[in-house]
């Protein structure tokens, strides 16, 4: 599969790939290494696209894995994209207290999959003081063992203030295809001697054309590759230090592919705003009547049989998919995917990364703020996982109210031709997502561990059922279900998938052209 859909990540590596019955059977053999990837979003002054922070950081993480193949002991996290954002030239961040609490939450479900030791991979200079601070919050209260790598020490830097920015704006370049564009406005610095400065707008970086792209992209991901190998060999807390092995199977480890072979994400990258510079961004016509759809999705358990990544996966397949079908007949933008979510009801079950509501109130709130401040006013959230939809509906309220927003929730609206039962409470990993899955990305399903488990039936006497009644109960997955099932998999199909999936696809793009069109 050339494609995680989540992010340029090693697909053998990648948490959202794996069930969370192999979660369960990694804890219990040699401890593993998690590794989250944050990224921001900013013009650091190459005249390139806004997420080249992504672009950069995930190809070296990407090649160091691939230096490590096949035995790495890593599971890499689908990347956080929203960190601190301080200056004018920063966008789509949030506020420090939402950013220690989302990194606190996922470092806890981290924990409570059977993992004791948290890499944090930061590309962003403006996230390095607040990711030490975390980190050794996370060390001090959960008793995890926790490691800091930053971008900075792999001898590349996007601060504006380094010398060796030039070098990441050259890989940037060549990965992306992208000749660096002058900026429109001036620079502005003050306090560049007096720690930490002030870096509203940084000054342009020239583009050295003595650079050679590919050999810093080597050397980097190598340095990585040594360093994840110490980080994975260093004993465990309360155990002495020994000698640290020198990795000399990164040095003899295949050939990473050419540079340029570099996974650009998402699929739909045209429509995706962090695709664009500053200030093109800046300079978009008729914000005020585009349509900006945000994904909301969710890392959790999805039975025995498919990968913790389905909620996720599946909004992004959707939107590449609709949006193709969409075509030109619309102005419509994606923003950063929202991709945790509220999932505290499947815990108890490994791999599982939830937010609490607040946290992801405060990151919806943050990313509204932030597209109205842009000239943005019609948002749309595309979600894929039913525990947040909650949260979403209440917070859309406040969007409405408090900043003036046209926002909603808009979906397909399709509905399968199943069963009955299955209808009603198939709700989770059942026929529907199995099947989806199936014709999305079939590599990732296990249709030998399918089962059929139902959280009710439609002939139990009574009315008080666990969703769709006069009256429910409040449950967390290990109420309902023994393998995390809500429904029968066990009747899936890859050509009922391809077909649903074509059809709610098609759906949705219309539901999407109809609001943008609403919107003018």
């Amino acid at each position: 599969m050339a494609m995680t859909w989540l992010g340029n990540i090693e697909t053998s590596t990648c948490w959202a790939h794996h069930t969370w019955s192999d979660f369960a059977t990694d804890s219990q053999s040699d401890p593993l290494v998690a590794v989250l990837p944050i990224h921001g979003f900013a013009d650091h002054g190459l005249g390139l696209p806004l997420d080249s922070e992504e672009v950069v950081g995930s190809e070296i993480l990407r090649r160091a894995i691939h230096h490590l193949l096949p035995d790495t002991g890593l599971r890499v996290l689908p990347a956080l994209r929203f960190g601190l954002a301080p200056y004018p030239s920063c966008v789509f961040g949030i506020d420090p207290e939402t950013a220690h609490d989302l990194i606190d939450e996922i470092a806890a479900s981290v924990m409570a999959s059977g993992f004791k030791k948290l890499v944090f991979y930061s590309t962003s200079p403006w996230n390095e003081a607040w990711i030490d601070a975390a980190s050794r919050d996370q060390r001090a209260n959960l008793g995890l063992q926790t490691f800091v790598i930053n971008v900075s020490g792999l001898n590349l830097d996007f601060h504006p203030g380094s010398s060796t920015r030039s070098h990441v704006q050259a890989i940037a370049s060549q990965l992306l295809g992208a000749v660096p564009v002058a900026p429109l406005r001036p620079a502005e610095v003050t306090d560049a001697g007096f720690r930490p400065g002030n870096w509203r707008r940084p000054p342009p970086c020239t583009p050295d054309p003595s650079l050679n792209a590919a050999e810093l992209l080597a050397a980097a991901s190598r340095r990585l590759a040594r360093l994840l190998t110490e980080v994975r060999t260093k004993p465990p807390l309360g155990e002495p230090v020994t000698s640290i092995p020198t990795p000399s199977r990164v040095q003899s480890a295949a050939t990473p592919a050419p540079l340029g072979s570099a996974q650009l994400w998402p699929g739909h990258r045209s429509s995706y705003l962090p695709h664009l510079t500053l200030d093109a961004l800046e300079a978009l016509p008729d914000k005020d009547r585009a349509l900006v759809v945000i994904p909301t999705g969710a890392i959790e358990q999805h039975g025995h049989h498919l990968p913790v990544g389905v909620d996720a996966i599946l909004g992004q397949a959707w939107l590449n998919a609709a949006l193709e079908k969409v075509g030109t007949q619309a102005r419509i933008w994606v923003a950063p995917p929202i991709t945790y979510g509220k999932s505290n009801e499947h815990t108890g079950f490994p791999g599982t990364v939830h937010l609490s509501a607040k946290t992801l109130r405060r990151v919806l709130l943050a990313q509204a703020r932030q597209l109205k401040q842009l000239g943005f006013r019609n948002l749309a959230l595309l979600n894929t996982h039913g525990g947040n939809s909650s949260v979403l509906v209440y917070t859309l309220r406040e969007l409405q109210t408090e900043l003036g927003l046209r926002a909603g929730m808009v979906s397909h609206g399709y509905r399968p031709p199943v069963t009955d039962q299955e209808n009603e409470y198939g709700f989770h990993a059942g026929e529907w997502e199995t099947s989806l899955m199936l014709a999305v990305t079939e590599g990732l399903v296990r249709m030998e561990r399918a089962t059929c488990e139902y959280p009710a039936r439609l002939t139990d006497p009574g009315e008080l059922r666990p969703e769709n009644a006069p009256a429910t109960y409040s449950w967390i997955s290990r109420d309902i279900s023994v393998s995390g099932t809500m429904g029968d998999a066990t009747r899936a199909s890859p050509v009922n998938g391809r077909r649903w999936f074509d059809e709610a696809s098609t759906a949705l793009a219309q539901r999407l052209i109809a609001l943008a069109a609403e919107s003018r």
